[in-house]
């Protein structure tokens, strides 16, 4: 698995599990035990590699019946940072521990 394809399927994983737990009644759609694959309606290219790997894994799963359930993001926000605040010292403070 490439570099890109799961820095990509981590930052989709993290984005769908806050998802679900704002939005818990979509998670009951998904059958218990699925192989869930994210894909990204932005992105043929890792969408189409997403497939694949779930396909190949699929080969090699100790249930041959697992449901797959393909879930596609259509839309995300851009990543903001939660700071809310900076400041600039001119030397480190003491911390105590």
């Amino acid at each position: 698995m490439d570099t890109f394809y799961q820095t990509k399927l981590n930052e989709l994983m993290t984005e769908f599990t806050r998802y679900l737990i704002e939005n818990p009644d979509f998670g009951e759609q998904i059958p218990p035990g699925s192989q869930i694959v994210l894909l990204d309606q932005r992105d043929p290219s890792y969408s189409q590699k997403a497939v694949e790997y779930a396909t190949r894994s699929k080969e090699n799963d100790d249930d041959p019946f697992r449901p797959v359930v393909y879930i596609e993001v259509t839309e995300m926000l851009p990543v903001r940072s939660r700071v809310q605040e900076l400041q600039i010292l001119e030397r480190p403070p003491v911390y105590s521990v």
